[in-house]
């Protein structure tokens, strides 16, 4: 017998014994819910009879009162009438609907009763005799309805107790029915499944087990005794499969361990090609990045070096302007009383020229073009010389405090950069801050050491608005700025730290939003004794006897006022307007100059080229070089070592007498 003859005779006694069963339960179901839903018709007519019970009451009642007050009549008339409308309601209820002729007697009963009311009503102008007899026969028409409501409660508490019996037997059938059925069911699916299994599932173990055999190594499976077709064929292919594996298994075992290595191979080459195009993609990431900050040095370089041939050939032309204009004021205050009325004229031209000055300055240095002159100052002294001006920059609404700590040491920087520092810083205080302010300037040593080297400190606070994380990521940046651009430059910050870096310092920012900023610088204290020149006494100076100078400028206004100043100092002065001529004046006089003052800057023959020709001539004659700037990279080099006496302009009369001075007496 095949397999699928077995699950057909099963399948077809299972379902056979089961739509039995179903149908069964189906019937005695649908019979329990009949009996069920009569029993809840009949709780809701009996609510609905209780209603009706108690109208009646009432009726019967006012109907009584009503022989003594008949304004209570037309009030029972309406309740009789109410009443007759739910009988004739509950005539549509199973239950109730059945007890026709009790509904009906009470309604006839009610009608005459409501008869009887309305007749009384008309005798009641009449004789005593005949209102006695109407309220007797209405008390025994009363009586009567209240037999008749009685018997139609019961009749109704009858049948719906008829229902209820006839729910209960039916539910008490339909469980034993149900219990015989499964019982039976479950009987006849245990004799099914034992006979599937002796016929089936037997022969299928039986194959399992010889499957399992070969598993292990067995290499013979032995043939079935008994079991369906299919599972005896299935039994004879596996004992074939077996055997053919047996044969081929060394060929197989082989030729996967082979593969299995070539994979292995295979991976380990993936894995190193894998590493390999990671390492050439994260070299090749490095060089792109480092391409482009290489552009973008070169890009900045070019700029800042277009930045310097603009700075140098407009500081050198404006620096002789503002040379004569400074000199002129500084000559002209000096030989005016205190009480002239244009003395305070000549001190703005002289202020005015200062602070354009302080604009070629900030050029050259943002172009990188300026020369070093450091020396051991005081930055004290340098910001207590600077508060007038720094207070005319902040303006009216902003008020400048400077505190200074007595005692402070020296440090070595360029006094010209210390002066940029305080303007720039200056400004940028000026320029956070909104409306009326203030700008503290604190400079003082002890807080801190580098490499054991005491710091001398200069804090620049201001109550502006201060600066979030974005701005104080980028504010040294050159041209960054926050304002607009006919309002800043971008420059001032920039300039600041760049002047830092050039004097070995260090810079820091405190700031939040709304907390305003404070500026925070750090300078290396030496233990020299600070420069601090004084004006009066430079310009007291006088030559001990009469030196001689060959000066050489091709401005003519410049080389005026240079001249004047060294005359009125005493000194003996040749002019010459170029190189050539003074080397000429000198080849006829080798022996007179005790000094050479050369511009550097000049047609025909530069400072330097001068310097040259006349050391040949006299190997130990002096020279001071004075120029806005020096192109020259190789003599700004040799300046920069204090190799070559300098002089920048532009510059006061003092400053050049004191310089010349020092030059002449160094020996």
């Amino acid at each position: 017998m095949k397999v699928a003859s077995h699950i057909g005779v099963l399948l077809a006694v299972s379902t056979t014994l089961g739509l039995g069963l179903y149908g069964a339960l189906f019937a005695g179901f649908d019979g329990l819910r009949d009996a069920e839903q009569a029993s809840t018709s009949d709780s809701l007519e009996f609510t609905e009879l209780e209603s009706v019970e108690e109208s009646l009451r009432v009726f019967s009642l006012v109907a009584d009162l009503s022989l003594m007050h008949t304004h209570l009549a037309q009030q029972a008339l309406a309740q009789s009438e109410l009443i007759r409308e739910r009988l004739d309601r509950m005539g549509e209820m199973p239950l109730a609907g059945q007890l026709s002729h009790d509904r009906a007697l009470i309604s006839e009963s009610t009608a005459t009763v409501s008869s009887m009311l309305e007749s009384y009503a008309e005798t009641k102008g009449g004789s005593e005799e005949e209102m006695e007899r109407v309220e007797i026969e209405m008390d025994k028409e009363l009586g009567l309805l209240r037999v008749r409501c009685d018997s139609f409660v019961a009749n109704m508490k009858e049948g719906q107790f008829k229902n209820a019996q006839v729910a209960d037997r039916r539910r008490s059938s339909l469980f034993l029915m149900g219990g015989l059925g499964f019982l039976l069911y479950a009987c006849l699916v245990v004799l099914l499944w034992r006979w599937t299994a002796k016929t089936v599932i037997d022969p299928l173990k039986e194959l399992t087990g010889e499957a399992e055999k070969a598993e292990d190594g067995d290499q013979e499976i032995s043939p079935l005794s008994a079991g369906p077709y299919e599972v005896r064929v299935l039994g004879r292919a596996i004992s074939g499969l077996v055997h053919s594996l047996s044969q081929h298994q060394d060929v197989l075992e082989t030729t996967v361990k082979t593969r299995t290595q070539e994979l292995v191979r295979a991976n380990e080459d993936l894995l190193e090609e894998i590493v390999q195009r990671e390492r050439a993609e994260e070299a090749l990431k490095e060089h792109e990045e480092k391409k482009q900050e290489e552009q973008r040095k070169r890009r900045e370089d070019h700029k800042m070096e277009a930045l310097g041939r603009l700075a140098g050939g407009v500081a050198h032309d404006f620096n002789n302007l503002l040379t004569a204009i400074i000199g002129y004021s500084d000559l002209s205050i000096n030989r005016m009383e205190e009480n002239d009325p244009e003395l305070e004229s000549l001190k703005q031209i002289r202020l005015a020229g200062e602070r354009a000055s302080v604009l070629t300055r900030q050029l050259l240095l943002l172009g990188r073009k300026q020369i070093l002159n450091q020396a051991n100052l005081s930055l004290g002294v340098v910001a207590s010389n600077m508060q007038k001006i720094l207070q005319s920059m902040l303006g009216e609404k902003v008020a400048l405090t400077l505190e200074v700590e007595p005692g402070l040491p020296a440090v070595y920087a360029d006094h010209g950069h210390l002066e940029q520092v305080l303007m720039n810083l200056t400004v940028n205080a000026r320029e956070s801050i909104e409306g009326y302010g203030t700008v503290k300037i604190k400079i003082g040593s002890g807080l801190r050491e580098v490499d054991g080297v005491p710091q001398v400190h200069l804090f620049v606070e201001d109550d502006g608005v201060g600066m979030d994380a974005e701005t104080q990521a980028r504010m040294f940046e050159p041209y960054f700025s926050t304002k607009p651009v006919e309002k800043g430059t971008g420059l001032g910050l920039s300039i600041v730290y760049g002047i830092i870096q050039q004097n070995g310092g260090l810079i820091e920012v405190v700031t939040s939003p709304g907390k305003g900023t404070s500026m925070q610088l750090f300078f290396a204290a030496t233990d020299e004794l600070a420069v601090i020149p004084s004006l009066e006494e430079s310009q007291q100076l006088q030559a001990a006897d009469q030196k001689r100078i060959l000066l050489v400028e091709d401005e003519d206004v410049v080389r005026g006022l240079v001249s004047s100043t060294l005359k009125f100092a005493g000194y003996l002065v040749t002019e010459a307007s170029n190189g050539v001529e003074a080397v000429k004046i000198f080849e006829e006089r080798p022996d007179e100059f005790d000094l050479v003052v050369t511009d550097v800057v000049m047609p025909l023959m530069g400072g330097r080229e001068l310097v040259q020709a006349i050391v040949k001539l006299q190997p130990e004659m002096k020279a001071l070089y004075l120029s806005g700037h020096i192109a020259d990279e190789e003599l700004q080099a040799e300046i920069t070592k204090n190799e070559l006496p300098f002089l920048p302009k532009p510059f006061k009369p003092s400053e050049l007498i004191a310089r010349v001075f020092e030059v002449i007496n160094d020996s």
